[in-house]
């Protein structure tokens, strides 16, 4: 499974008009191969907003990249929203249930990178529900820790 992290400077007079653009990415749910996507506004950077987009694999995303990804970007108009973007991308293996429950319920998350490795964990009920990835390109950053709430708006799920 591929994790795709995306992490976005956004000034402050300019988060309401990142969220709305974030709200017009509803037609992935339809693609195939997409698992979800969920992401808030981090607890220590205020202005940074961390996605997490789950796809089956590399080659379901290389499709929606290079079929959808920029009509629905361009018609967003999320591209004038933000200063600054960074995008890693890690493996996941054998945890869909875990996702699934991420997925339908996550209010609260904490993402952790360190040494390449993604550590997702779903703060916000007495069952702790904690994903591992490893990082698949070399630039990401040696260690990364961060809380957001989730915001709801911005929950993709897959629609079959």
């Amino acid at each position: 499974m591929l994790i795709k992290s995306i992490r976005c400077q956004v000034d402050e007079q300019k988060k309401g008009l990142f969220s709305e653009g974030q709200t017009q990415w509803e037609p992935l749910g339809h693609m195939k191969g997409f698992l979800g996507q969920i992401g808030g506004w981090c607890e220590k950077e205020p202005n940074t907003a961390w996605i997490l987009a789950f796809w089956e694999n590399q080659s379901f995303y290389q499709q929606f990249m290079e079929e959808e990804h920029d009509r629905i970007f361009l018609d967003s108009g999320q591209g004038k929203t933000y200063d600054a973007i960074s995008v890693d991308f890690f493996d996941m293996k054998h945890q869909l249930q875990q996702l699934a429950s991420v997925m339908e319920t996550a209010e609260v998350l904490k993402a952790e990178v360190f040494n390449s490795t993604l550590r997702i964990s779903r703060e916000n009920s007495s069952e702790e529900t904690i994903l591992t990835a490893n990082g698949i390109n070399g630039h990401l950053e040696s260690s990364l820790s961060d809380r957001f709430q989730v915001e709801e708006a911005w929950r993709v799920v897959r629609k079959d």
